[in-house]
């Protein structure tokens, strides 16, 4: 934990809040709330100095170099991240593919299952993060939710999950596959 005043600051980087969402700085955590809900991060691991100024979040650390630049930009970017998630929930669309055994997805509680994929008996489960929504249409699957984090690690142990293996790929292109991600506000890529 990053409590101390920095010796001599080496890089910083300042990020604006929005007027209708609302930022607390306590310590390393940040806390942001918005109309979609209350997102916290944790940056107790990172040696970064976080303080808010008026309508401004003030990133410093005293690494110096690429590293420190590095830092302060990857603490920006969560911060960030953080604040438009607030505001748009954050999409992944993915899409179930098979060619041998029809797959079942369903939502049990906070869990994702997946029956019958290539034709086994035990079912495939994945924990859904409690933030995160999960809607299924048929072959299509979709995630929604305010961190970009919680989904996006959904989604790649979605795919995980679902991958064959020892089999020919060629052939068996059975799974569960990202289709397109980003924010609901943005065009599809």
């Amino acid at each position: 934990m990053y409590t101390e005043r920095l010796r001599q600051v080496r890089a910083k980087s300042e990020l604006e809040i929005p007027k209708d969402v609302q930022v607390e700085v306590i310590g390393p955590v940040v806390k942001v709330t918005g109309p979609l809900g209350t997102l916290s991060k944790d940056f107790s691991k990172m040696r970064v100095n976080i303080e808010k100024e008026g309508d401004k979040i003030l990133v410093q650390t005293d690494i110096k170099g690429r590293r420190g630049k590095a830092m302060v930009g990857t603490v920006i970017k969560k911060i960030s991240n953080a604040i438009r998630g607030v505001k748009v929930p954050y999409v992944v669309k993915m899409k179930l593919a098979f060619s041998h055994f029809p797959p079942t997805v369903r939502v049990q509680g906070n869990t994702l299952s997946i029956e019958n994929f290539m034709g086994e008996r035990t079912p495939r489960k994945v924990t859904i993060p409690p933030d995160v929504n999960v809607e299924i249409q048929g072959q299509d699957i979709t995630l929604t939710g305010p961190d970009i984090d919680s989904v996006t690690q959904l989604a790649g142990s979605v795919e995980t999950v679902t991958r064959t293996k020892e089999r020919d790929q060629r052939k068996y292109l059975d799974g569960i596959y990202a289709q397109s991600k980003g924010y609901e506000d943005e065009p599809e890529r």
